[in-house]
């Protein structure tokens, strides 16, 4: 269906128009800013227009693009590279009587700064926008771009279905009258996401009006993947949740709808873990089938194959928007990050101490220096090995081929104690952990520095990418980058770039890294993850970049990862009972599947075998099911032996959680080994 054509009664007035000015956040653009700048400067807008262009680009590609093609644009820093601090560095430098928000991938339709400014002078209002007209890409972008204009993914939002002219809790993008944006203080540089609603919401409480126009239409581009859009929504419901404890009355119905769905799925789930079957069922019916006639009604109308999709899209959206609003977000680590980030970096890089602790690793050490040394970082850069072998051989190799490299012992021959170590003999300001079987990808030491420069923060580490040398260990790796085996975790799944709980290995500020004093020498598992919670603890953020990618070798026998994993979960229990509330969800998994597999055989013990046999099923079924997607997805005859790599991480992993260690024993010396 066409849009109507924008029609503006001609003014008759001879007063001049209101100078404009358009703010543009924009990162990693270089693709989609010059459409955008093309369709502003285009605009036949009578009075003054400016354009400010926040850059926050990993690299200068964006920037060089607009001052050589388009010299009339302001262009201003944005090193927090983030979307509400860029519209705030934008906004400080506008001149304009009116702000115009505009994305690096936004195309603004002809006469619509024209229509803008001329329903903000009729109406008075303090923001006026329009509507956002999703048209996905691919098919399940389609699903997407529909589920999004439909009731039951757009909660009655008037931006989405459109509708009636008036005024409304919020409007996409936006046309501000300056004097209304500063008298709320702009729009608020802590939040992550739903900036915009708070802003309007802030607007609305201050007496003004935000007023919907259905003729300011401009197309958006919605996630064209499962995962990114559960990602997106995901996001949505965090930033929801902080915006609504800041704000309670500003919730609206339909902020509340996902997650109620959300709490009464897990409420019909908890009862028919009781027995009470019929609840679950009726819950879960009546959801499908709400699903199922919607897209039906829908694909009806539309007469599209992507209504086939829709359910999939709605209940994605749905239930990551409910999930996130149950998640905290710690926006204190995150200001902090904006605050350290907007600090002036002298041009002079920092010096850098790589620490390697190493033990037996004569065949591994060499390559592991190789990478370091070979490193294209121009700052200071020192090599520490400690060394906890139980010959001479590694640091006899180390003294001989690499003269340059410091060597400490470590007679306890555990990586903590080792880090401990080396950090003693350390100068650098930056310090960096590699293990002895490590190889740093080139440009890693650079790229490292380089983020923790750009955000501020605390600890920069990336992704651990698992190579296994046997078809076991090759089972193992998918295992370790499949949601079944890796929890959620970023540093093992991947994922967009942003605060984490952890990182694999990690680039560390040193004054942070001192001020919660380390690595604990005492915990010869989960020590990585116990540092990370202490920095998050003090406030510091830990950040996660997908560019960071080390490769891994995992355990290629039965035995080696059984033993592992049964020494992951009892350094998991140290670390919970030092620390409770570091725990998270995916921590617990394991130990819940063990009890429950427990529970129910000790039932089956009484004569009660129905309970056994319902959860070993349900189980086998989760592991055959996700064997099988993934054996498909990556076609290797490795995902046979899938169900058995993953059923000994999580058995062996729960084992350990319920076996205590006796910390600074002998035992915990030798069990890292």
């Amino acid at each position: 269906m066409k849009e109507s054509p924008i029609l503006i009664p001609q003014s008759t007035t001879a007063t001049p128009l209101p100078s404009v000015s358009v703010l543009i956040p924009a990162r990693n653009a270089e693709a989609t800013i010059g459409a955008a700048l093309d369709s502003v400067l285009s605009q036949d807008y009578r009075g003054s227009v400016e354009v400010i262009v926040a850059d926050g680009s990993d690299t200068a590609a964006t920037s060089d693009l607009v001052r050589r093609l388009y010299p009339t644009v302001k262009l201003v820093p944005n090193p927090e590279q983030i979307i509400t601090t860029g519209i705030h560095a934008a906004h400080g430098a506008a001149t304009g009587e009116i702000i115009v928000r505009c994305d690096a991938h936004t195309v603004f339709p002809p006469g619509y700064l024209r229509r803008a400014v001329s329903t903000l002078q009729r109406t008075g209002a303090a923001n006026v926008g329009g509507r956002q007209r999703p048209v996905g890409a691919t098919l399940f972008g389609r699903a997407v771009a529909m589920a999004m204009t439909t009731p039951l993914g757009a909660g009655g939002a008037r931006y989405r279905l459109g509708g009636p002219e008036g005024p409304v809790d919020t409007v996409f993008l936006g046309a501000f009258r300056r004097d209304a944006l500063e008298a709320v203080g702009g729009v608020d540089p802590t939040l992550g996401g739903a900036e915009d609603y708070e802003l309007n919401w802030r607007l609305r409480a201050r007496g003004e009006t935000v007023w919907f126009d259905p003729g300011l239409v401009v197309a958006y581009r919605p996630r064209g993947t499962l995962r990114g859009l559960a990602w997106q929504y995901f996001n949505y419901g965090r930033w929801k949740r902080v915006v609504a404890q800041r704000h309670p009355i500003s919730l609206m119905p339909r902020h509340l709808a996902s997650p109620l769905l959300l709490g009464g799925i897990v409420a019909s789930l908890a009862l028919a873990a009781t027995g009470t079957y019929w609840a679950a069922a009726t819950v879960l019916l009546a959801y499908a089938l709400t699903l199922a006639l919607s897209s039906l009604t829908v694909g009806i109308r539309r007469r599209s194959h992507a209504a086939l999709l829709l359910p999939l899209t709605l209940a994605t959206m749905h239930l990551s928007w409910g999930i996130g609003f149950f998640t905290p977000v710690r926006t204190k680590g995150e200001s902090t990050v904006r605050r350290r980030s907007s600090r002036t970096v002298t041009s002079a890089l920092p010096s850098m101490s790589v620490l390697i602790p190493a033990r037996n690793a004569e065949a591994t050490i060499g390559a592991a220096l190789d990478s370091v040394l070979s490193q294209d970082y121009r700052g200071s850069v020192e090599v520490i090995v400690a060394d906890g072998s139980d010959t001479a051989a590694t640091s006899d190799l180390v003294r001989r081929l690499y003269p340059t490299v410091k060597l400490v012992p470590n007679p306890e021959q555990t990586a903590g104690f080792g880090l401990c170590a080396a950090q003693g003999a350390a100068t650098g300001e930056i310090i960096v952990r590699c293990d002895a079987h490590t190889v740093f990808p080139p440009g890693y030491l650079r790229r490292a520095v380089s983020t923790l420069q750009r955000t501020g923060a605390a600890n920069v580490g990336g992704r651990q990418r698992p190579v296994g040398a046997t078809l076991f260990g090759r089972a193992v790796a998918m295992a370790m980058t499949t949601p079944l085996g890796a929890g959620g975790a970023r540093y093992r799944l991947g994922g967009p770039e942003g605060p984490v709980d952890t990182v694999f290995l990690g680039a560390f500020r040193r004054d942070a890294l001192e001020a919660v004093g380390g690595v604990d020498p005492t915990l010869v598992r989960n020590e990585d993850y116990e540092l990370n919670w202490r920095l998050r603890a003090r406030g510091e953020t830990v950040w996660f970049d997908p560019g960071l990618v080390v490769a891994y070798r995992p355990r290629g026998t039965l035995r080696g990862l059984a033993w592992q994993y049964f020494n992951y979960g009892r350094w998991k229990r140290v670390v919970a009972q030092r620390h409770p509330i570091s725990l998270m969800p995916r921590h617990l998994a394991s130990p819940l599947l063990l009890g429950g597999i427990v529970a129910s055989l000790a039932l089956a013990a009484t004569g009660t075998y129905w309970a056994a046999a319902t959860v070993l099923l349900a189980y086998a079924l989760a592991l055959a099911l996700s064997s099988l997607t993934v054996g498909i997805r990556r076609r290797s005859h490795a995902a046979l032996l899938l169900p058995l790599a993953l059923a000994t991480m999580h058995l062996s992993w729960g084992i350990g959680f319920f076996t205590p260690v006796r910390v600074g024993s002998t035992e915990t010396v030798t069990s890292s080994h």
